[in-house]
């Protein structure tokens, strides 16, 4: 059976994952617009944080339709092992790793693209009293991802960097 609990406990670890990793990536900008930018976004990471405290304590334990048993739990886990999330981030390291504002902006909208996975995928596993929050967080976690374009776009950069 489907553990909510376990969900939102990697939930809010996607979150401290992404404050964390925007303040490092604030802390090393060269420019100014994106310092300005990942230190938003990490204030609102941080208020992600709250609202899934708040989320888990009140989550029950819901089964979600399947077309077989345990479809929604073995998609959660298989996207849980391919998130970059699923590894902790060690700002320090990524600070030396990252070595320009385009590579920290790259980096920023693959993060987002697997938080939208995931949130997108938990709000199939909740009951509908609880998706209007999830629904919410997922608006915000698009703006991101929107602004960071946007920023790539502004500043001349590509989308894609080659490694």
């Amino acid at each position: 059976m489907f553990r909510a609990a376990e969900i939102f406990a990697f939930a809010l670890a996607i979150e401290k994952n992404g404050r964390d990793f925007y303040l490092a990536m604030s802390a090393a900008a060269e420019e100014e617009a994106v310092k300005k930018l990942f230190n938003r976004l990490a204030a609102e990471e941080e208020q992600h944080i709250q609202d899934f405290k708040k989320l888990g304590e009140q989550a029950a334990v819901y089964d979600p339709p399947e077309t077989y048993p345990g479809e929604y739990e073995a998609y959660m886990q298989a996207l849980i092992a391919s998130s970059v999330f699923s590894k902790e981030l060690k700002p320090e390291e990524l600070t030396r790793a990252i070595k320009t504002d385009h590579e920290a902006l790259n980096l920023a909208l693959s993060l987002e693209k697997d938080a939208i996975l995931f949130f997108s995928g938990l709000a199939n596993l909740i009951s509908s009293t609880e998706v209007a929050l999830v629904q919410e967080l997922l608006r915000q976690e698009r703006r991101h991802l929107y602004e960071l374009q946007g920023a790539i776009a502004t500043l001349g950069y590509s989308n894609v960097i080659k490694y």
